[in-house]
């Protein structure tokens, strides 16, 4: 099994149908609902790079700096995610029911872009979309 697919399976897992429920606005981290179908009591999608929202065939696109990047990320509260694409190396884009689509740049120059977060009990698992096209897997 190649190695994005691979990934996409074990994102699927964490939040496919589950609901963006708040914004935590430092880091920013869209915390989802880990209520319908994911095995884990808290899942975390930090957002440290550049993303993109599309929707409508309109895209607003947001860099590391931009004012209004909170802004946008709380369109998503309630939106939930019906769809994940792992896309090149460490792009991600979220899909959800209303059709918005949340596409996360994977190449944030020598930082990390965003980093998926779950934890269960005792467990956690990290997923870290680090530099150079690179993923981490921890857990």
């Amino acid at each position: 099994m190649d190695v994005t697919k691979n990934l996409q399976n074990i994102i699927e897992t964490i939040c496919l149908s589950e609901t963006v429920d708040s914004l935590h606005f430092w880091g920013p981290k869209l915390i989802l609902s880990a209520a319908n179908t994911s095995i884990y009591d808290e899942v975390y999608i930090h957002i440290e790079g550049a993303f993109s929202i599309i929707e409508n065939e309109q895209t607003i696109a947001m860099g590391v700096g931009d004012s209004m990047r909170l802004q946008q990320l709380c369109r998503l509260a309630f939106h939930k995610i019906s769809a994940i694409k792992v896309i090149a190396a460490n792009d991600l884009c979220f899909i959800f029911e209303s059709g918005i689509q949340l596409y996360l740049f994977g190449d944030n120059g020598v930082f990390e872009s965003w980093q998926l977060e779950a934890r269960v009990e005792e467990k956690q698992l990290l997923i870290v979309a680090g530099p150079g096209e690179r993923v981490s897997i921890f857990g």
